[in-house]
């Protein structure tokens, strides 16, 4: 690509007269600058390293020192709308299939996704900095898949909603809160890991991928799954104990699942747990915690059946339950 070209997309002005006059491709991670590369810089401490591996160009958003004046230097008003512009021409030369999904559908399209077979559907990163990773791997006639309907509105103007079906669900079984049994069409699902609550997402995922995945992955799904734990707080087993952790980091799904735990889980006693300051839920009487450090203290003083933290996701709940092992487990 030209510097001329770029300049044209980003809406940038040159700091230099360069004497390199086109770059081979883009990257936004240091580390995997090869020489012809334009760098996209967002931390000026990567600068002197993607010159030492060969960087042609480097795009900043704010005045620096040209310490190099064979490559280009392109000043543009904001890092983040240069790399929206840039992906959006590269994927404008393109027949695409665009959609976007909701966070629970795109988190089992990470999970159930397989890079052996499912080789034309592309997940684009939250983070639009790292689709340059596999930008270049994107070719005609594939399906790109977004989580954010305004992030694939600006990279993607052509595209559709991805979660539009109902279907169809026979015998269902509840064996828990987070474990199902159920038939559709012609398939029956035995005791898979996934709530009710996301049956249609999980069809909607598992159908689009021809119905080809490996679903003892979805052990990997962590929304509404337990961490189970004694009267210590400690980590136990299924069926040794009547008390689970849940964690959502994710405020947009926390209505659906607290009404989904209060409609399941009827005469159960919930904790509902934060660090922040929840103000969308007025009518759920959320516990404030200063510190994640307090968890277990406060946990040991309360009787309950169930925990739904919000703000917090699943790994960093499971290691804060770890970290105080010391005490004897007493079932």
């Amino acid at each position: 690509m030209q510097i001329t070209s770029i300049l044209d997309i980003v809406d940038g002005r040159l700091l230099n007269q360069p004497s390199i006059s086109f770059i081979y491709s883009i990257k936004t991670n240091v580390k995997k600058v090869k020489e012809g590369d334009l760098f996209i810089v967002q931390n000026k401490e990567d600068i002197n390293e993607a010159l030492e591996n060969g960087a042609f160009a480097l795009i900043v958003d704010e005045n620096i020192d040209i310490i190099d004046k064979e490559i280009a230097w392109i000043k543009v008003q904001s890092i983040k709308e240069s790399i929206t512009k840039l992906i959006r021409f590269q994927l404008s030369n393109k027949k695409l299939t665009a959609f976007y999904c909701n966070v629970v559908s795109y988190n089992l399209f990470e999970i159930l996704r397989k890079t052996t077979s499912h080789t034309k559907i592309k997940l684009i990163p939250k983070d639009l900095s790292k689709f340059f990773r596999i930008i270049d791997d994107i070719e005609e006639n594939d399906t790109i898949i977004c989580s954010c309907q305004k992030t694939l509105e600006n990279i993607y103007p052509v595209n559709f909603n991805f979660n539009t079906k109902d279907y169809e669900i026979k015998n269902l079984i509840e064996h828990s809160i987070f474990e199902t049994t159920f038939s559709y069409q012609d398939k029956y699902f035995s005791k898979i890991k996934i709530p009710s609550l996301y049956l249609k997402e999980f069809l909607d995922v598992y159908s689009f991928l021809g119905f080809d995945a490996d679903l003892n992955k979805l052990k990997k799904f962590n929304k509404l799954k337990p961490i189970f734990v004694d009267k210590l707080i400690n980590h136990t087993e299924h069926g040794r104990t009547d008390k689970f952790l849940l964690a959502q980091e994710n405020k947009e799904l926390m209505e659906a699942e607290i009404a989904y735990l209060k409609n399941k889980y009827k005469y159960a006693k919930i904790l509902y747990l934060t660090l922040e300051e929840i103000t969308d839920n007025t009518h759920i009487e959320f516990t404030h915690l200063d510190s994640l450090d307090d968890l277990k203290f406060f946990l040991k003083k309360n009787s309950f059946n169930a925990v739904y933290f919000v703000g917090l996701d699943y790994e960093t709940l499971y290691e804060q339950v770890s970290k105080e092992n010391n005490e004897p487990t007493l079932i």
